[in-house]
């Protein structure tokens, strides 16, 4: 497993996986829906499945002494590592936000960089997850149909997250920054957390079942 996780760093990782990383940062751009950062890491995903079908990534992988679920594991592992990088990263730009001036710091674009948006990303990445990896498993040729219902469904969420912060009894929730509703923030944080979670693992089992019965 260690060696398999070592191929996708460095053979199956694609450049703008990294350099989406950094997209963090826009989240110092005033009124700007901060949830588009998210979509840019399932973005990264779908280039590395992507540039994996065109160098016949899974042709060679299975050509190892290897289980076809430790192919999927190995995977799996990389994606989860770069999907919580890309929090780590935003989190010193949401403080950095955090302390615009009072004039600017309202985002009328969508969730305030805080807690509760970053609970709201993880829902995200978690649906995107369940999407795109247990269609991609199904048919790892048709990568680009996968990433489109997913993307879809990523843009859904982005929607959804402007149309939540201009509702009275949740904008103050998710609008606000500071010590305001921190029970509600952390609470959607870390049930953000458990639901990423649990539809990361619901995507694992579905794509390790697609992909054991394919016919490679």
């Amino acid at each position: 497993m260690k060696n398999l996780l070592y191929k996708e760093f460095k053979l199956a990782s694609h450049p703008t996986t990294w350099i989406f990383l950094l997209l963090s940062a826009m989240m110092l751009i005033p009124n700007y829906p901060y949830l588009v950062t998210f979509f840019y890491t399932g973005l990264g995903v779908f280039f590395v499945c992507l540039t994996g079908r065109e160098n016949h990534d899974i042709d060679y992988s299975v050509s190892l002494p290897v289980r076809k679920k430790d192919i999927v594991t190995a995977r799996f592992t990389f994606i989860i590592i770069i999907e919580l990088l890309q929090a780590v990263v935003a989190i010193p730009f949401a403080v950095l936000r955090s302390n615009y001036p009072a004039e600017i710091i309202v985002n009328q674009a969508g969730s305030a960089a805080s807690y509760a948006l970053f609970g709201f990303a993880f829902i995200a990445l978690g649906v995107f997850n369940v999407i795109f990896l247990s269609l991609y498993y199904k048919n790892p040729d048709k990568v680009g149909k996968s990433f489109v219902v997913a993307s879809v469904v990523m843009f859904i969420f982005v929607i959804l997250d402007v149309v939540i912060s201009h509702i009275p009894p949740l904008m103050p929730v998710f609008t606000t920054y500071g010590a305001g509703y921190i029970g509600a923030k952390l609470g959607i944080l870390f049930a953000g957390m458990a639901v990423y979670a649990v539809l990361t693992a619901v995507a694992y089992i579905n794509a390790t079942k697609s992909f054991d019965g394919l016919d490679l």
